[in-house]
Protein backbone atom coordinates (compact mmCIF):
# COMPACT_ATOMS: atom_id res chain seq x y z
CA UNK A 1 0.00 0.00 0.00
CA UNK A 2 1.54 3.33 -1.23
CA UNK A 3 1.13 6.95 0.46
CA UNK A 4 -1.68 7.99 -1.59
CA UNK A 5 -3.58 4.38 -1.10
CA UNK A 6 -3.13 5.22 2.52
CA UNK A 7 -4.53 9.01 2.64
CA UNK A 8 -7.34 7.61 -0.38
CA UNK A 9 -8.06 4.86 2.85
CA UNK A 10 -8.29 6.92 5.36
CA UNK A 11 -10.62 9.94 3.81
CA UNK A 12 -12.82 7.00 2.65
CA UNK A 13 -12.81 6.26 6.53
CA UNK A 14 -13.70 9.88 7.71
CA UNK A 15 -15.93 10.78 4.97
CA UNK A 16 -17.91 7.79 5.88
CA UNK A 17 -18.28 8.57 9.59
CA UNK A 18 -18.76 12.45 9.09
CA UNK A 19 -21.04 12.99 6.35
CA UNK A 20 -18.74 15.12 4.40
CA UNK A 21 -17.50 15.00 0.56
CA UNK A 22 -13.95 13.84 0.14
CA UNK A 23 -13.12 17.34 -1.47
CA UNK A 24 -14.18 18.94 1.73
CA UNK A 25 -11.70 16.87 3.73
CA UNK A 26 -8.93 18.15 1.67
CA UNK A 27 -9.60 21.25 0.25
CA UNK A 28 -9.09 23.36 3.00
CA UNK A 29 -11.37 25.84 5.16
CA UNK A 30 -13.70 24.54 7.93
CA UNK A 31 -16.93 22.74 6.63
CA UNK A 32 -19.85 21.57 9.43
CA UNK A 33 -21.71 18.71 8.31
CA UNK A 34 -24.50 16.18 9.05
CA UNK A 35 -24.21 12.65 9.89
CA UNK A 36 -25.81 9.77 7.58
CA UNK A 37 -27.14 6.79 9.34
CA UNK A 38 -26.84 4.93 6.45
CA UNK A 39 -23.05 5.37 6.00
CA UNK A 40 -22.52 3.43 8.62
CA UNK A 41 -23.24 0.17 6.25
CA UNK A 42 -20.31 1.26 4.34
CA UNK A 43 -17.27 -0.94 4.58
CA UNK A 44 -15.65 2.06 4.98
CA UNK A 45 -17.35 3.07 8.65
CA UNK A 46 -15.29 2.13 11.19
CA UNK A 47 -17.39 0.13 14.03
CA UNK A 48 -17.81 3.04 16.53
CA UNK A 49 -21.85 3.57 17.10
CA UNK A 50 -21.84 7.61 17.55
CA UNK A 51 -23.86 8.84 19.72
CA UNK A 52 -27.13 10.81 19.69
CA UNK A 53 -26.13 14.23 19.91
CA UNK A 54 -22.49 13.85 19.38
CA UNK A 55 -20.31 16.71 17.84
CA UNK A 56 -17.57 15.66 16.32
CA UNK A 57 -14.20 16.87 14.75
CA UNK A 58 -11.49 15.63 12.52
CA UNK A 59 -8.44 17.45 10.46
CA UNK A 60 -6.14 16.24 8.35
CA UNK A 61 -4.27 19.22 8.45
CA UNK A 62 -5.71 20.92 5.93
CA UNK A 63 -8.99 22.67 7.21
CA UNK A 64 -11.34 20.75 9.25
CA UNK A 65 -14.95 18.49 9.35
CA UNK A 66 -17.35 19.39 12.36
CA UNK A 67 -19.86 16.99 12.27
CA UNK A 68 -23.39 16.50 14.15
CA UNK A 69 -26.80 15.14 13.78
CA UNK A 70 -28.82 16.47 11.45
CA UNK A 71 -31.14 17.96 13.64
CA UNK A 72 -28.27 20.10 15.05
CA UNK A 73 -26.94 21.35 11.85
CA UNK A 74 -28.08 24.39 12.00
CA UNK A 75 -26.77 25.29 15.23
CA UNK A 76 -23.17 23.97 14.47
CA UNK A 77 -22.91 26.13 11.24
CA UNK A 78 -24.06 28.89 13.36
CA UNK A 79 -22.01 27.88 16.41
CA UNK A 80 -18.50 27.15 14.42
CA UNK A 81 -18.88 29.39 11.64
CA UNK A 82 -16.30 31.90 12.93
CA UNK A 83 -13.76 29.08 14.18
CA UNK A 84 -10.19 28.05 12.75
CA UNK A 85 -8.78 25.12 13.25
CA UNK A 86 -7.01 25.70 16.10
CA UNK A 87 -9.95 27.40 17.62
CA UNK A 88 -12.22 24.30 17.22
CA UNK A 89 -11.32 22.60 21.00
CA UNK A 90 -12.05 25.73 23.04
CA UNK A 91 -15.26 25.86 20.88
CA UNK A 92 -15.68 22.38 21.66
CA UNK A 93 -15.21 22.58 25.41
CA UNK A 94 -17.25 25.74 25.55
CA UNK A 95 -20.54 24.61 23.41
CA UNK A 96 -20.54 20.63 24.97
CA UNK A 97 -20.56 21.77 28.03
CA UNK A 98 -23.65 23.82 27.59
CA UNK A 99 -24.89 20.52 25.74
CA UNK A 100 -23.95 18.40 28.71
CA UNK A 101 -20.87 16.79 26.89
CA UNK A 102 -17.63 16.05 27.61
CA UNK A 103 -15.06 16.77 25.27
CA UNK A 104 -12.07 13.89 24.71
CA UNK A 105 -8.93 14.56 22.54
CA UNK A 106 -7.21 15.50 20.23
CA UNK A 107 -6.27 12.09 19.38
CA UNK A 108 -3.73 11.86 16.87
CA UNK A 109 -3.83 9.01 14.41
CA UNK A 110 -0.84 7.74 13.03
CA UNK A 111 -0.41 5.37 9.53
CA UNK A 112 2.54 4.71 7.07
CA UNK A 113 2.39 3.44 3.59
CA UNK A 114 3.87 -0.25 4.05
CA UNK A 115 6.94 0.28 2.88
CA UNK A 116 7.35 2.85 5.45
CA UNK A 117 7.46 0.34 8.56
CA UNK A 118 10.85 0.29 10.26
CA UNK A 119 12.44 -2.94 11.32
CA UNK A 120 13.26 -1.75 15.12
CA UNK A 121 16.20 -3.07 17.64
CA UNK A 122 15.11 -4.54 20.53
CA UNK A 123 17.00 -6.37 23.49
CA UNK A 124 17.99 -9.54 22.70
CA UNK A 125 16.98 -11.46 25.41
CA UNK A 126 13.57 -10.85 23.82
CA UNK A 127 11.85 -12.33 21.20
CA UNK A 128 9.00 -10.59 19.17
CA UNK A 129 6.25 -12.82 17.25
CA UNK A 130 2.89 -12.41 15.64
CA UNK A 131 0.24 -14.73 16.89
CA UNK A 132 -3.67 -15.34 16.16
CA UNK A 133 -4.57 -14.33 19.74
CA UNK A 134 -7.69 -17.28 20.46
CA UNK A 135 -5.61 -20.15 19.20
CA UNK A 136 -3.11 -18.91 21.58
CA UNK A 137 -4.73 -18.64 24.94
CA UNK A 138 -6.83 -21.72 23.47
CA UNK A 139 -3.63 -23.62 23.85
CA UNK A 140 -2.49 -22.01 26.87
CA UNK A 141 -5.08 -19.66 28.72
CA UNK A 142 -2.54 -18.41 30.98
CA UNK A 143 0.08 -17.53 29.01
CA UNK A 144 -1.32 -14.39 28.39
CA UNK A 145 -2.30 -12.45 31.53
CA UNK A 146 -5.44 -10.09 30.55
CA UNK A 147 -5.03 -7.99 33.81
CA UNK A 148 -1.82 -6.31 32.57
CA UNK A 149 -2.69 -6.01 28.28
CA UNK A 150 -6.57 -4.70 28.76
CA UNK A 151 -5.04 -1.31 25.94
CA UNK A 152 -3.98 -4.40 23.43
CA UNK A 153 -6.65 -7.24 23.79
CA UNK A 154 -10.48 -7.34 24.30
CA UNK A 155 -11.18 -11.15 23.42
CA UNK A 156 -15.48 -10.41 24.14
CA UNK A 157 -16.75 -7.95 20.97
CA UNK A 158 -17.22 -4.94 22.89
CA UNK A 159 -19.97 -2.71 22.00
CA UNK A 160 -18.65 -1.41 19.14
CA UNK A 161 -17.72 -5.24 18.37
CA UNK A 162 -14.05 -4.80 17.91
CA UNK A 163 -12.12 -8.10 19.43
CA UNK A 164 -8.94 -8.27 19.03
CA UNK A 165 -8.00 -10.42 15.76
CA UNK A 166 -4.32 -10.87 16.43
CA UNK A 167 -0.93 -9.43 18.00
CA UNK A 168 2.55 -8.90 18.15
CA UNK A 169 3.44 -9.86 21.20
CA UNK A 170 7.24 -9.66 23.21
CA UNK A 171 8.21 -12.60 24.66
CA UNK A 172 11.39 -13.32 27.53
CA UNK A 173 11.94 -16.91 27.96
CA UNK A 174 8.48 -18.21 28.29
CA UNK A 175 6.95 -15.20 29.96
CA UNK A 176 4.62 -12.65 27.56
CA UNK A 177 6.11 -9.43 28.80
CA UNK A 178 4.32 -7.11 26.25
CA UNK A 179 1.59 -7.31 23.55
CA UNK A 180 0.90 -5.45 20.82
CA UNK A 181 -2.82 -6.14 19.54
CA UNK A 182 -4.56 -5.59 16.98
CA UNK A 183 -8.54 -5.18 16.34
CA UNK A 184 -10.38 -5.28 12.68
CA UNK A 185 -12.27 -1.77 13.03
CA UNK A 186 -13.58 -2.13 9.35
CA UNK A 187 -12.77 -4.02 6.75
CA UNK A 188 -10.14 -1.76 5.62
CA UNK A 189 -8.41 -0.48 9.10
CA UNK A 190 -6.89 -2.12 11.99
CA UNK A 191 -5.86 -0.40 14.65
CA UNK A 192 -3.22 -1.19 16.98
CA UNK A 193 -3.09 -1.22 21.19
CA UNK A 194 -0.05 -1.94 23.10
CA UNK A 195 0.37 -2.67 26.92
CA UNK A 196 4.36 -3.25 28.05
CA UNK A 197 4.56 -4.92 32.04
CA UNK A 198 6.94 -1.75 33.73
CA UNK A 199 9.81 -3.79 34.07
CA UNK A 200 10.14 -4.57 30.48
CA UNK A 201 9.93 -0.77 28.85
CA UNK A 202 12.65 0.95 27.74
CA UNK A 203 14.15 -1.98 25.64
CA UNK A 204 12.69 -1.36 22.30
CA UNK A 205 9.23 -3.61 22.55
CA UNK A 206 6.75 -0.94 21.52
CA UNK A 207 8.44 -0.17 18.38
CA UNK A 208 9.28 -3.99 17.67
CA UNK A 209 5.66 -5.06 18.12
CA UNK A 210 4.14 -1.83 16.55
CA UNK A 211 6.11 -2.46 13.79
CA UNK A 212 5.58 -6.23 13.21
CA UNK A 213 1.42 -5.83 13.91
CA UNK A 214 1.77 -2.98 11.23
CA UNK A 215 3.37 -6.25 8.50
CA UNK A 216 0.95 -8.06 9.82
CA UNK A 217 -2.06 -6.02 8.94
CA UNK A 218 -0.55 -5.34 5.54
CA UNK A 219 -0.44 -8.72 4.77
CA UNK A 220 -4.21 -9.71 5.09
CA UNK A 221 -4.99 -6.03 3.49
CA UNK A 222 -5.81 -3.47 5.30
CA UNK A 223 -4.27 -0.52 6.42
CA UNK A 224 -2.73 -0.67 10.38
CA UNK A 225 -3.20 2.74 12.21
CA UNK A 226 -2.10 3.65 15.95
CA UNK A 227 -3.63 5.84 18.24
CA UNK A 228 -2.63 7.81 21.21
CA UNK A 229 -3.49 10.80 22.99
CA UNK A 230 -2.28 14.22 22.67
CA UNK A 231 -0.24 14.26 25.82
CA UNK A 232 1.08 10.85 25.66
CA UNK A 233 4.44 11.48 24.38
CA UNK A 234 6.22 8.17 24.81
CA UNK A 235 3.32 6.41 23.20
CA UNK A 236 3.68 8.77 20.01
CA UNK A 237 7.63 8.00 20.20
CA UNK A 238 6.75 4.48 19.99
CA UNK A 239 5.01 5.10 16.71
CA UNK A 240 7.42 7.20 15.17
CA UNK A 241 9.98 4.30 15.70
CA UNK A 242 7.86 1.94 13.89
CA UNK A 243 7.47 4.28 10.95
CA UNK A 244 4.27 5.48 11.33
CA UNK A 245 3.52 9.07 10.87
CA UNK A 246 0.74 11.45 12.20
CA UNK A 247 -2.11 11.73 9.61
CA UNK A 248 -4.90 12.69 10.86
CA UNK A 249 -6.56 14.19 14.42
CA UNK A 250 -9.88 13.67 16.25
CA UNK A 251 -11.89 15.56 18.99
CA UNK A 252 -14.99 13.65 20.44
CA UNK A 253 -17.86 14.74 22.69
CA UNK A 254 -19.40 12.10 24.84
CA UNK A 255 -22.10 12.50 27.23
CA UNK A 256 -21.15 14.10 30.79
Amino acid sequence: MDAAQVRQTVVDMIAAETGCQPEQLTGGGIHVVAREPERMSWPAHRSFNPHPGRIGAVTLGIGAIISVDQRDLNWAQKTFRTSDRDQMLAEFIKHGAERNLTVHGPYPRFTAPSNGITKPEYSPEYTVRVVDIESELASNPTMIDRAHFSNAISLEPNSSGRPTVFAAVAQAKSKIVGVAGVSKDSEFMYQIGIDILPDHRGCGLGPAMTAAASRAVFDVGALPYYGTTSSNIASMRTALAAGLRPTWVEVLTRPA
